[in-house]
């Protein structure tokens, strides 16, 4: 396993958005998911923009409902499917536009972002058999396994590894790379990180995070691997590249799912970033740290399709 750390020192900047993120997102997120939670997500997204050059194009993959990101001046050697956070109750590819676009940008690929059915009006496994049906709309359009990327952040990263394990079941050809933002790998809560009561969290609550996990599964099993990917048989999954957070009560979903999928044989770069809070990624233009994690995927996305290191 690959282990780096990065400047622990806060830029001005990160600093401003960390407070915004306290005290505007973090209140949508205090309590149990609902419709409004949603549409209040939705429109706090409209804070940030995509990069100048991205294209936003709408389609379907498999029947599901797709946002396509490009940016037609870099050109594409290969394609992401983005799966978004939101702990399988809320957010959208509306919500996650910025990071995919500039993902995209960055990588010079082509991002579809499913918006893929959330709980409690769908639960497990509904948002696996649509990730599924999207990564198969890729393959039936003729692009190679190997010319493809699952990424996800939060939720969206734990349904990436979800997803790479139908794959290994079905059998299908398994992506070139698997990148996971703060997944959420863990749906019995039982991380040290999550139950402590010292471990800071500037954007995710806990009564979020444990309705969220009681919407998704609806009394099903916590610990089955597709629910909770960190307690599945990882071998033969994908090379994994994962950016946490120290700053996260869900540190240790990414910590112990990089200790398990090496145990396990599976390549594994982790990048454990101190003072950052979930999913600092989505504020890519915004502050300097984002930018910086969001380059450091595209060089993976870049060696991954390319076998250039």
């Amino acid at each position: 396993m690959n282990i780096s750390a990065h400047n622990s020192s806060l830029s001005f900047r990160a600093f401003l958005v960390r407070t915004l993120v306290y005290a505007v997102m973090r209140p949508a997120l205090a309590k149990p998911p609902n419709a409004e939670s949603r549409a209040k997500l939705d429109g706090l997204s409209k804070l940030m923009f995509m990069p100048r050059g991205s294209t936003l194009t709408f389609g379907q993959l498999g029947g599901v409902n797709v946002e396509w990101l490009a940016d037609p001046a870099a050109g594409a050697r290969g394609f992401v499917l983005y799966l978004h956070g939101g702990g399988y109750v809320t957010g959208s590819p509306r919500t996650h536009r910025n990071l995919a676009a500039r993902l995209a940008k960055a990588a010079r690929v082509c991002v579809a972002v499913p918006d893929y059915r959330l709980a409690p009006e769908h639960r497990h496994p509904a948002a696996v058999d649509d990730a599924l049906a999207a990564y198969k709309g890729l393959l039936q359009q003729g692009i190679p396994p190997n010319k493809i990327i699952i990424a996800g952040d939060s939720a969206g990263g734990g349904l990436a590894l979800a997803l790479a394990l139908r794959l290994k079941s079905a059998p299908l050809p398994q992506p070139a790379g698997i990148i996971l933002l703060s997944p959420f790998t863990d749906l019995s809560l039982n991380g040290a990180s999550m139950q402590s009561p010292k471990q800071k969290e500037w954007l995710l609550t806990k009564p979020f995070i444990h309705a969220a996990a009681q919407h998704y599964l609806g009394g099903q099993d916590p610990r089955q691997p597709t629910a909770s990917p960190l307690f599945a048989d990882l071998s033969g999954l994908a090379p994994l590249f994962v950016q946490v957070g120290t700053e996260e009560v869900l540190l240790d979903d990414s910590t112990r799912l990089a200790q398990t999928a090496t145990q396990q044989g599976v390549s594994v770069t982790l990048q454990i970033w101190p003072r950052m809070w979930h999913v600092w990624q989505l504020h890519g233009g915004q502050m300097p740290e984002a930018d910086r994690a969001i380059t450091a995927m595209a060089d993976f996305v870049h060696s991954r399709l390319t076998g250039k290191l």
